[in-house]
């Protein structure tokens, strides 16, 4: 795939953060819902990644381009997959065993943890004092929502295990899905979520199947109302469009910035989980979510430093022989000689 971070249009990084928001605050409640209906979250999981994989072939079949199987492109996303399979199944656990809001406030701190790995290990630099503030009052926000939290006063940090696997695994998701969007050529966006979807099925079902949850498969489905049907659909429609849009987000953006995305979006969230579901948090616990959404607001994506150091370059380049144009000694002594310090 095209770097598209290099070659986005603001409209078009808009509309795909708007897509991607609409799909992301939506699934969150409705895997909860859909978890309420069939309590099972490996098979909620296997059925939406299933959908998804089935959706994409058609889409292939009926003359979409869509990149098809490749040996070293299987390899690349080896790694991703399982990590993409435990995230899911962490996910669903943590919904299963605790509220929305929960769940939400330990996704909101993983921007923290993304910006760090991405200033270490992904050239980027580190968030400027607007940014870091940002983060900075996140964190705040989940301070106080754990303070407010029932679930942790009577089973102390015990209750949190899940979410916070969860929070293990999709900060690494985050920096290494970013990592594949520009190390593996796709040709369409589609192709990422074929390879992620397909790959994963075998994984998935495997992980339901020794946990024993297709032994009741057939009564649980058959105690199913309609009303829980529609959302367990919704739901695998819902995931295939955020494969899409999360793709073509997380290609045009920073790791930290796609994360945070994914984090503001949940107002939406909140507000549909209030309105909708008994099963919420305190309103002290809400307003805690809130400042934690708020704060990303103000969050600025952090310039990759081979920008910054092409933004030096060019003013001095014809001082400089090819050879030496890449040399330490030469990057500090533009640094040390641009513009502003003359």
């Amino acid at each position: 795939m095209q770097r598209l971070e290099d070659t986005s249009t603001p409209f078009h990084v808009g509309m795909a953060i708007l897509g991607y928001s609409l799909c992301s605050s939506t699934l969150l409640l409705a895997n909860k819902m859909a978890i309420h209906y069939l309590p099972s979250p490996s098979i909620v999981s296997f059925a939406q990644i299933l959908f998804s994989a089935v959706a994409v072939l058609i889409i292939k079949a009926v003359g979409y381009p869509v990149d098809w199987f490749e040996w070293e492109k299987m390899k690349a996303y080896a790694i991703y997959i399982v990590i993409f399979v435990a995230a899911i199944y962490t996910n669903m656990k943590a919904l299963a065993l605790s509220n929305v809001e929960t769940v939400i406030v330990f996704r909101a701190c993983t921007p923290i943890a993304v910006s760090i790995i991405e200033y270490f290990f992904m050239d980027r630099e580190l968030p400027s004092l607007r940014s870091s503030i940002s983060l900075s009052v996140v964190a705040i926000g989940a301070l106080f929502y754990c303070l407010s939290d029932s679930q942790l006063a009577l089973h102390g940090l015990s209750s949190y295990t899940w979410v916070i696997i969860y929070f293990v695994l999709i900060t690494v998701e985050m920096t290494y899905g970013k990592k594949l969007t520009s190390s593996v050529k796709m040709e369409s966006v589609w192709g990422p979520v074929l390879y992620c979807n397909f790959l994963s099925i075998l994984p998935m079902f495997l992980l339901a199947y020794f946990q024993g949850d297709f032994e009741n498969f057939s009564p649980l489905m058959a105690q199913i109302p309609t009303s829980g049907m529609i959302v367990l659909i919704f739901s695998c429609v819902a995931g295939t469009l955020i494969g899409y849009t999360g793709w073509l987000c997380r290609g045009m953006v920073s790791a930290t910035s796609f994360t945070l995305v994914g984090v503001v979006n949940k107002f939406l969230t909140v507000l549909l989980n209030v309105l909708a579901w008994e099963k919420h948090s305190t309103p002290f616990g809400i307003f805690a979510v809130c400042l934690c959404l708020s704060a990303g607001f103000f969050y600025q994506q952090a310039p990759r430093r081979d920008l910054t150091r092409k933004e030096i370059l060019p003013t001095h380049a014809h001082l400089i022989p090819a050879a030496d144009i890449n040399s330490k000694e030469t990057t500090g002594l533009l640094q040390s000689e641009s513009p502003d310090k003359k």
